[in-house]
């Protein structure tokens, strides 16, 4: 072994034992390239060498040293690491990504991506960049109960390119049909009523009075599968503004046929 294969293996061994979890490096393209030699940065050193025996692969908790090659790099600054936690969970439907991001680099926002298989492509689900900020969150309303996403975030720099963090796996429970209390609740002078469709298929949305005449008809159509939200404004199908007192809203999606009640407060 050469001397600058053993540093190789030396810095790549401290690299496996101290990065944090959920960290990623900025080492620029190019650098991991084979050939025995040192190559520096403003705020790194790459030492890699070319034709090394096969030995297997080591992995730690954000590095992974392959055989065949050394790919290894000495960091020596906070401002290498662009992402230092990225999570997700699972709230009222939709999956919460949170991530934090390096303070001491000035991105220009941030992008997430999505897919549905190991195998593809990471889509780009954001249609504008999020603000750049340290501590970012996003919520992904369209993500489907049943199925399991992959994300990655993709950190904007000046050049116009993308640094991207680790990518997380989300399983999302199956949910059946669910119609939610509306919000607020009593209300004046508007207030709104979630829903959830397990399938695609025709659903309606009605209010009724407690004599169970028709108030209000909010949605009549065929909806995608997935999370749902309607406003009701307190008016009739005239739109003459209603009295106060208790009314009632029911879903129909399919065999399913749910009925919750609400309070206007004048």
């Amino acid at each position: 072994m050469t001397r600058n294969s053993l540093m190789c293996a030396l810095a790549a061994l401290a690299l496996l034992a101290a990065a944090p979890a959920g960290a990623q490096y900025r080492v620029l393209h190019g650098h991991f390239c084979g050939g025995s030699g040192v190559r520096g940065g403003g705020s790194y050193v790459a030492f890699d060498s070319a034709a090394q025996p096969l030995i297997g692969i080591a992995a730690g908790t954000a590095n992974t040293v392959k055989g065949g090659f050394w790919y290894c790099a000495e960091i020596s600054s906070a401002v290498d690491v662009a992402f230092a936690a990225f999570a997700a969970e699972l709230r009222d439907d939709a999956v919460v990504l949170a991530w934090e991001a390096s303070a001491s680099v000035s991105f220009e926002g941030f992008h997430v991506y999505r897919s549905e298989t190991d195998e593809g492509a990471l889509a780009r689900i954001t249609a504008a960049p999020l603000p750049a900020v340290g501590d970012g969150r996003y919520r992904d309303e369209t993500a489907l109960a049943g199925r399991t996403y992959l994300y990655r975030i993709g950190a904007i720099v000046s050049d116009g390119g993308e640094w991207f963090s680790p990518t997380l796996s989300v399983s999302l429970p199956p949910r059946p049909t669910t119609l939610y209390q509306n919000y607020p609740n009593p209300f004046n002078p508007a207030t709104s009523i979630a829903f959830y469709l397990a399938a695609d298929g025709r659903a309606t949305l009605v209010i009724y009075d407690v004599r169970g005449a028709r108030v209000r008809g909010l949605v009549d159509g065929e909806l995608a599968a997935g999370r749902h939200v309607a406003a009701w404004d307190g008016r009739n199908d005239a739109g003459a503004q209603v009295g106060s007192g208790v009314y009632y809203y029911r879903l129909q999606a399919g065999k399913d046929l749910m009925t919750k009640k609400l309070v206007i407060v004048r």
